[in-house]
């Protein structure tokens, strides 16, 4: 299994990113819920992140970090794409 690093200072932003919009949306208290978190590799490279909230009644509610155009990505219940908010640049 190989390691990889994100190198990024901003996992720490966008994880509270993730997790505010997410309970705002959905109507959850911030930190009643766990939310766990995946590295996406694409060619043995870092180039996101999946996040997903473990919600009431067994729901699950997921994320996006798609590192190269700087943007997450909300996903509804259902999975499918809610919205797409772009990250301020550096």
């Amino acid at each position: 299994m190989t390691e990889h690093s994100i190198g990024q200072p901003k996992l720490p932003l966008v994880r509270e990113l993730v997790k505010d919009e997410i309970c705002e949306r959905h109507q959850l208290e911030k930190n009643a819920f766990p939310m766990t978190e995946r590295m996406i590799v694409r060619q043995g490279r870092p180039c996101g992140m999946f996040f997903c909230m473990h919600g009431p009644r067994s729901i699950r509610i997921t994320a996006v970090w798609d590192m190269a155009r700087q943007a997450v990505i909300l996903y509804d219940t259902l999975g499918q794409r809610d919205t797409v908010r772009h990250l301020p640049a550096d």
